[in-house]
């Protein structure tokens, strides 16, 4: 082989790896509205797990929570002072002592704080 074809097929290569390669780095985010749910939980049952170590198959999924409103700051939501839930925008109008279900994504859990937390989340009622 000539050194021109083997430049020219490494030239090629690096292409389709660096194609490759710029669609992983930069994909599409995930759309949690439209995900399903792969978990109803409590809150105060979903603080138990993660204080049990019970929960890291937990970690990046989408997951519903239920209970009951405790605090509201800004954009977020926080369910029986065990859940933190955080919204992109809330539209739904809520407050303090509403039962609620919330669908987001469980990101941790906050062991200074001792609470679990959520993004991307929207209300469901």
């Amino acid at each position: 082989m000539s050194k021109q074809r083997i430049f020219l097929i490494v030239l090629l290569l690096l292409a389709v790896v660096g194609y490759f390669g710029y669609n992983y780095v930069y994909q599409d985010h995930r759309n949690i509205k439209t995900e399903t749910s792969q978990l109803e939980i409590t809150a105060p049952y979903l603080l138990e797990r993660f204080k049990t170590n019970d929960a890291e198959e937990l970690l990046n999924k989408t997951i519903t929570v239920t209970g009951e409103i405790s605090n509201i700051e800004g954009d977020a939501i926080t369910l029986e002072e065990s859940v933190y839930a955080s919204f992109d925008t809330m539209n739904t109008e809520v407050s303090v002592k509403d039962k609620v279900k919330i669908k987001g994504r469980c990101i941790g859990y906050d062991e200074l704080f001792e609470i679990v937390k959520l993004d991307q989340s929207t209300v469901i009622k």
